[in-house]
């Protein structure tokens, strides 16, 4: 407990702008949990995947439909559209998926405009501390000229710390919007793959149908 009293009290020494950055921090870290969790509910394991995958080929597709409806996921979204009617006509089978693909689209992408500001805005409050910080040492030395050389250096050390702590904040969100952004890449790419593998099965669905008749 003593060393948190004495990190806090450490940081506080960085000025007024500490207050700013820390709230900062603590919203990056509300995002990158909030992304994390989401994330990781609407996953599908790579067994569901081929498991689903080999049904849809076997032309399954009531089976996996029903199985689909009950996951919350972009993925089996976009599967239950492409099966809602396996003789329904190609162009509204592909436009229904991706419209079901483009709604996903802003849910995946939620909340990472505010990661990317807190990377821009973090080190600039960082920088306007220290600049701070160092306005006040130079009215140190102004007024007790060079006879308190401690009182300033500790003022320059104190200003510092608002800028480090700026760059650490946006470096830890950048490394995480980087990650998050191509966690949606992946995740719209395996919706285009999976609309393509449906299309592909209803297509042979019905062209065997077809040939059954005739």
């Amino acid at each position: 407990m003593q060393d948190i009293f004495t990190s806090l009290h450490f940081l506080m020494r960085g000025g007024f702008m500490m207050y700013p950055l820390l709230v900062s921090g603590f919203i990056s870290l509300v995002v990158i949990v909030d992304r994390f969790l989401l994330y990781r509910k609407i996953a599908l394991s790579p067994a569901q995947k081929q498991t689903w995958l080999a049904e849809i080929l076997a032309g399954k597709f009531t089976d996996v439909r029903k199985q689909s409806l009950e996951k919350f996921s972009p993925l089996a979204a976009v599967i239950a559209v492409g099966l809602q009617d396996p003789k329904q006509s190609k162009d509204l089978t592909d436009l229904a998926m991706k419209n079901q693909a483009d709604a996903w689209v802003p849910i995946l992408e939620r909340r990472l405009e505010i990661l990317d500001t807190i990377i821009t805005a973090a080190p600039l409050m960082g920088l306007l501390g220290t600049i701070t910080g160092m306005m006040a040492s130079f009215q140190i030395l102004s007024e007790k000229g060079i006879n308190e050389p401690s009182a300033i250096t500790g003022g320059v050390a104190e200003a510092l710390i608002a800028t480090a702590t700026g760059l650490m904040i946006a470096l830890l969100s950048l490394l995480f919007f980087n990650y998050f952004n191509q966690k949606v890449k992946n995740l719209i790419a395996e919706m285009e793959l999976a609309s393509n593998q449906v299309m592909e099965a209803t297509q042979r669905f019905a062209a065997t149908a077809r040939n059954q008749k005739e």
